[in-house]
C-alpha cells in the first residue's frame, strides 16, 4: 500500500511531461494533493516531528492543490512534474533502505 502513495503519483508525474488533455492535469492535481498529504501525514505520525520530508510534502499539496490552483508556464510545470516525481521516488528509496531486513549482506 505504502508504494501505491509513492508510485503512482511519481508515475503520473513523469508522464506529465508529454502532452495530455487538461482532465489529465486536473487528475494529476487532485492524485499529488491527496499523496502528498497523505504521505505528509503518515511521516509525521511516525516520527512525531515535522522532518524536511514532511515539508516536501506539504510544499507540493500546496502547489499542486486542485481546490486554489497555482497558473504557472508549462516549462515551469514540466520542472515541477519532474521533482515532484523525484521526491516521491527518493522518500520511497530512503524507507526501503532503512528497513531492518534491507541492509543485510547477501547469503555467503
Amino acid at each position: 500500500m505504502l508504494a501505491l502513495v509513492h508510485f503512482v503519483p511519481a508515475g503520473m508525474l513523469a508522464a506529465a511531461i508529454g502532452r495530455w488533455p487538461y482532465e489529465y492535469y486536473m487528475i494529476l492535481r487532485v492524485m499529488v494533493f491527496a499523496a502528498g498529504l497523505l504521505a505528509a501525514a503518515l511521516i509525521y505520525q511516525r516520527s512525531k516531528q515535522v522532518t524536511i520530508w514532511v515539508g516536501l510534502f506539504v510544499i507540493m499539496a500546496i502547489v499542486f492543490n486542485p481546490i486554489i490552483p497555482v497558473h504557472l508556464r508549462r516549462g515551469v510545470w514540466s520542472i515541477l512534474n519532474v521533482l515532484g516525481a523525484g521526491i516521491f521516488f527518493t522518500h520511497w528509496v530512503s524507507l526501503y533502505l532503512s528497513r531492518p531486513n534491507a541492509s543485510s549482506s547477501s547469503p555467503s
